[in-house]
């Protein structure tokens, strides 16, 4: 089992749109990051964000340039800066196939985290200065290890 942690793509500021679409950018991000992971193979069974616009905007982006477009859902639990990864962590054992979250970088480290080494404060994975980056971490029995990692800068190329 695989599971895809995305970071949201490029937004505009509050001050351009209060509302906090994604930039130009931010658009061409998920095209890229959406098409890299399609010509990849990667297909989760659900591809979960926020009820952010920013997050909602860049997952169904993502999952349409997967050709997924029906794969994206709003998490049932809070999952933004703070919130409790422990929600998202037993939807992920009880999934029947690879799932994917596109969100913000705190809950996607910590996540990543807790599940690569049962503490959620170790800060295994950095999202940061890419916006777009996307992590996999494969489960193998009861461990789960880090396999991929993709930047913007690494999809352009």
């Amino acid at each position: 089992m695989n599971v895809y942690l995305v970071h949201h793509t490029s937004v505009l500021s509050a001050e351009q749109d209060p509302e906090r679409h994604l930039s130009e950018s931010g658009r061409a991000e998920c095209a890229r990051l959406g098409g890299w992971l399609k010509a990849n193979g990667v297909t989760p069974v659900r591809i979960l964000h926020s009820e952010k616009q920013w997050s909602l905007e860049s997952a169904e982006r993502i999952a349409e340039a997967m050709g997924q477009a029906d794969k994206t859902a709003l998490a049932a639990y809070p999952c933004n800066t703070g919130h409790d990864v422990a929600p998202f962590i037993k939807e992920i054992e009880a999934a029947d196939g690879d799932m994917m979250m596109v969100g913000h970088a705190d809950f996607l480290i910590r996540t990543a985290s807790k599940l690569l080494c049962g503490n959620e404060d170790a800060n295994i994975v950095a999202f940061k200065p890419s916006w777009g980056t996307c992590f996999r971490l494969t489960r193998d029995g009861d461990n789960w290890a880090l396999t991929s990692g993709w930047r913007q800068e690494h999809l352009a190329a």
